[in-house]
């Protein structure tokens, strides 16, 4: 039995298998050679190292919890979108993450659960993680949408209109 379980978005018929993304690979070099690398991510190094040799880190390159790191997050109004990989203590739990380089910069996020996994570690692509704001914390003003800076969001009557995210299940079928 593996130590972990990769969850990658199914494939159209005669295409070749999907590795995971260039982008968190290249987020994953970087980190691993900060030494931000959770330990239990390591199991993941190899298919990542490959996917991620030669292309620049994204930014953020990673948003990391102890027993969670999402990979090449891309931030939305309401949660955060990416390459997640994870122990299975935090599936279905709120955890805080902090910002890969910016430790102050912290967010709680609700990590999905596991698909299907039934190993100690699993990867999901494109997973989706909301944020959670606590009962005695003061909201955050809603980051802009991807494309979206400061007064060129555009206005429907007194409320502005933003595209809202893909909430799909943000699972991936199928494993590698």
């Amino acid at each position: 039995m593996e130590d972990f379980c990769w969850h990658l978005p199914p494939i159209a018929a005669g295409d070749a298998p999907q590795g995971p993304p260039a982008e968190a690979g290249a987020a994953m070099l970087a980190l691993c050679e900060a030494q931000q690398v959770p330990g239990f991510a390591m199991a993941f190094y190899d298919a990542l190292a490959t996917a991620g040799e030669g292309i620049t880190p994204p930014t953020p390159m990673a948003l990391l919890a102890d027993d969670a790191l999402l990979l090449a997050p891309v931030e939305h109004q309401d949660g955060w979108r990416g390459l997640l990989l994870a122990e299975d203590t935090a599936a279905g739990q709120v955890r805080t993450f902090r910002m890969a380089g910016d430790p102050q910069r912290v967010v709680s996020l609700l990590v999905p659960d596991a698909p299907d996994a039934v190993t100690p570690a699993w990867a999901a692509a494109g997973a989706w993680l909301p944020i959670v704001q606590s009962a005695d914390s003061t909201p955050q003003p809603p980051a802009l949408p991807p494309g979206l800076t400061g007064n060129s969001q555009a206005t429907n009557g007194d409320h502005p209109t933003t595209p809202e995210p893909d909430t799909g299940d943000g699972c991936c079928e199928g494993s590698g």
